[in-house]
């Protein structure tokens, strides 16, 4: 399995769109190596993460070509991890030709922004392109040589949110953003359906960099996500082959590269970084 982390920010981006305090003039100064964009991981060129607003940028930076990709994931229905108004262009004469479809997954509040904000632009020709399936926690989702289990997340307290464990080749990837962790009864679950076959890979929420959440928060930092790691090895759900990296970074953490690598050695975490490569 081999991910493409094409985005590595929250919600504002760092630099953050409209701020101008001392964190986003230092990031825009010391130029694009610093940038971090809006969240997205791609699995094996074929299966996206999340569809941000940065979706068509990131793939204009890192040469992607979505007209191989094949399935989308999505986690909650926030503007940053799901722009719907992209979809309305993959057919018609934007994408002539276009035959294999592009599957989307997501809550029922998902699938109610998808349908709100393709209303007014989407023709019937192009809405046979991008069929929407709703995911619900606990629920195993196959397609391709995919599956994914989705995991209800600890975010938004109007909105539930799903993370995912994605299998495919033998290799298992959890993707833990947005969340401020899991409950008892979801880690429970994870390690009962994974039967003490640890993860390959796993990505942590790290909005908040070295600041601990707790959990009233939306989100996570270094410590909140050392201790769901401890309790994953504890559980069975890691192991010591398994590789954990941080991303979600917001502007307020002050997340340049030095510090978030600071972060990552003193917690053992990878830091990730838009554009980076991973293969497992």
């Amino acid at each position: 399995m081999k991910l493409k982390f094409l985005g590595t920010g929250a919600a504002e981006g760092v630099p953050a769109e409209f701020c101008s305090c001392e964190v986003c003039r230092e990031v825009r100064r010391r130029g694009p190596a610093e940038y971090r964009t809006r969240s997205q991981v791609l699995v094996d060129g074929v299966l996206s993460i999340e569809f941000p607003p940065d979706a068509y940028c990131h793939a204009l930076r890192f040469g992607i070509d979505y007209s191989a990709l094949r399935y989308i994931l999505v986690t909650h229905s926030h503007m940053d991890h799901f722009y719907a108004h992209d979809f309305v262009l993959r057919g018609y004469k934007y994408a002539p030709g276009t035959s294999e479809p592009l599957r989307i997954f997501g809550d029922e509040e998902v699938k109610r922004v998808f349908d709100e904000c393709t209303r007014r632009e989407m023709r019937p020709e192009v809405l046979p392109n991008v069929p929407f399936t709703v995911a619900e926690p606990y629920a195993p989702l196959s397609f391709g040589p995919y599956r994914a289990l989705p995991l209800p997340a600890r975010h938004a307290p109007r909105e539930r949110a799903l993370v995912y464990l994605v299998e495919g080749g033998g290799k298992r990837y959890l993707h833990l953003t947005d969340t401020c962790g899991l409950e008892e009864g979801a880690i429970g679950f994870l390690a009962d359906y994974l039967g003490g076959a640890a993860v390959d890979f796993a990505a942590f929420d790290c909005t908040f960099l070295f600041r601990e959440a707790g959990r009233s928060a939306r989100h996570m930092g270094l410590p909140d996500a050392a201790a769901l790691r401890d309790e994953f090895l504890r559980r069975g759900i890691a192991d010591g082959h398994t590789r954990c990296a941080i991303t979600h970074f917001s502007h307020s953490s002050a997340p340049f590269s030095e510090r978030v690598a600071r972060g990552g050695e003193e917690y053992g975490f990878l830091p990730a970084f838009d554009g980076m490569e991973v293969e497992f």
